[in-house]
């Protein structure tokens, strides 16, 4: 199922029982990481890497050009989380720009020895537009990656019977009688069980810096 329909599907009335509160935590990665929260690094790390990864990867660069273009990136964030101002801007908007600029910095760095800039690295130097078509899909897979890292989290919370309840209603779009028969229990069970895993969803995403449903940045960051 696309992302965009398992955001959809999440929305379904089937999962909402109860009212669902609009005030989003004020608690969040991003804050623990500056503020140098225990073991928020490593978690930081684990769902960053393969973002970045990706990116870079997207543009043709080798496993080797990644891996160390990863490192540069995680290395001035060391030094410039600090400074992130979450009233400005979006976390992935301002990570964005700092992986685009690390990205020409090493390509800058390759061309002084090279003497040569191959056709993606003019586009990059040349075309405004390019960057912003690099922004939104920076936006999508950001989101992707949380609203998968959440999934991932609240199934290793939840037992084995709930997370099925959530996994056939919500995310395959089965009916709460066609769940239930098939795990053999009551419909509102699968209701119920369904909606606590969506809540632990829902604020594992806002905790990350997402919401369920993708909204694109529509400010330029400055």
């Amino acid at each position: 199922m696309a992302d965009q329909d398992v955001a959809r599907s999440l929305h379904d009335d089937r999962t909402q029982i109860m009212p669902i509160s609009g005030t989003p935590t004020k608690a969040s990665l991003i804050r623990d990481v500056q503020s140098q929260g225990p073991n928020r690094w490593a978690e930081f790390y684990a769902i960053y890497k393969p973002l970045l990864a990706g990116y870079f990867r997207k543009q043709g660069f080798s496993d080797g050009d990644v891996e160390d273009l990863v490192q540069d990136v995680f290395l001035k964030l060391c030094g410039k989380i600090k400074t992130y101002d979450r009233e400005r801007t979006r976390f992935r908007s301002w990570l964005f720009t700092m992986a685009r600029n690390t990205l020409i910095d090493f390509v800058r760095r390759g061309q002084t020895q090279r003497n040569a800039v191959d056709g993606w690295t003019r586009r990059a130097l040349e075309q405004a537009d390019d960057e912003e078509t690099q922004r939104r899909e920076f936006e999508r897979a950001h989101h992707a990656r949380i609203l998968q890292y959440a999934f991932d989290k609240a199934r290793r919370r939840s037992s084995e019977r709930v997370w099925r309840c959530f996994e056939m209603s919500v995310i395959q779009g089965k009916t709460g009688a066609q769940t239930a028969d098939a795990l053999g229990i009551k419909p509102n069970a699968v209701y119920v069980n369904s909606w606590r895993v969506l809540q632990q969803v829902k604020e594992l995403c806002r905790y990350y810096g997402e919401e369920l449903k993708h909204e694109p940045d529509d400010d330029p960051v400055p």
